[in-house]
């Protein structure tokens, strides 16, 4: 296995649709190893295929459970907490309900802000192996299976945001990226 590079906005692959799996062969298992371990190397909770610069329509997850000290914010654990999670070709079937959740991409380091999304959804994908299943996902899941879904489909986060947040952070980012590149050069 190995890490892999992430790539940053405004990458264009990050806005280009995916292209489905067709070929369920170790050269696509290699790669969804290697997705999981970017994924945990970066300190994310989901990685789609095209921020490491493929665009095919490949997603992983694993979203941790931690005890929280504080009583109001406890999520109760789920099924879906510690588990890697890989899909293939996934496709939302239902949505139910709206919520708020703050959001981070690693496309978009130290970016974070609230986007609107279905507080439900059911999903249906394949594994690594071609095989397929459905989920059912809440909470931090079902979040996290939008925003890699949106991601699969050439829709950066940003784009879930107002007219007016999503051009701060357009600003923020684009002003990040000259800062950087001044301190390479040197």
């Amino acid at each position: 296995m190995s890490v892999l590079k992430v790539v940053e906005w405004p990458a264009k692959v990050l806005e280009t649709k995916s292209e489905e799996v067709k070929e369920f062969d170790e050269d696509l298992k290699k790669f969804v190893a290697d997705m999981h371990e970017t994924m945990d190397e970066a300190g994310g909770i989901g990685l789609a295929a095209n921020q490491v610069n493929v665009a095919k329509r490949i997603l992983t997850i694993c979203i941790p459970w931690t005890e929280n000290k504080y009583a109001e914010q406890e999520e109760k654990k789920e099924h879906w907490h510690d588990k890697r999670w890989t899909f293939v070709n996934p496709v939302i079937t239902k949505k139910k309900g709206k919520f708020r959740w703050q959001e981070g991409c690693l496309s978009f380091p130290e970016v974070f802000e609230f986007v609107d999304r279905a507080e439900e959804i059911w999903v249906t994908a394949q594994d690594e192996n071609g095989e397929t299943f459905e989920v059912h996902a809440n909470g931090l899941f079902a979040v996290c299976l939008q925003h890699e879904i949106d991601h699969i489909d050439g829709i950066v986060f940003i784009n879930r945001m107002s007219r007016l947040k999503s051009t701060m952070v357009r600003k923020k980012v684009l002003k990040r990226q000259r800062l950087m590149n001044t301190e390479v050069e040197e």
